[in-house]
């Protein structure tokens, strides 16, 4: 990856982190409703790992809030 990759994957990680933290929820429930390993949870929260399209979606549902809300960190 390259610093822009990185700082992307790495601030989108940090979001997906707060947003979880503020609805009260650890990683295991958020994998659970997201149907996605706790263990690339972790990652993405890290910025280890990038996520595709499906994998928002999910996020998005899991967290209970709209695909695009995931994204609107890079607008701060």
């Amino acid at each position: 990856m390259n610093n822009i990759d990185d700082n992307i994957t790495i601030d989108f990680g940090k979001h997906i982190s707060a947003l979880r933290k503020r609805k009260g929820m650890t990683q295991m429930e958020l994998a659970y409703k997201c149907d996605i390993h706790r263990a690339y949870i972790g990652a993405i929260e890290r910025g280890e790992k990038k996520v595709n399209i499906c994998t928002i979606f999910k996020l998005a549902k899991g967290l209970g809030v709209e695909p695009y809300q995931l994204l609107q960190y890079a607008s701060r």
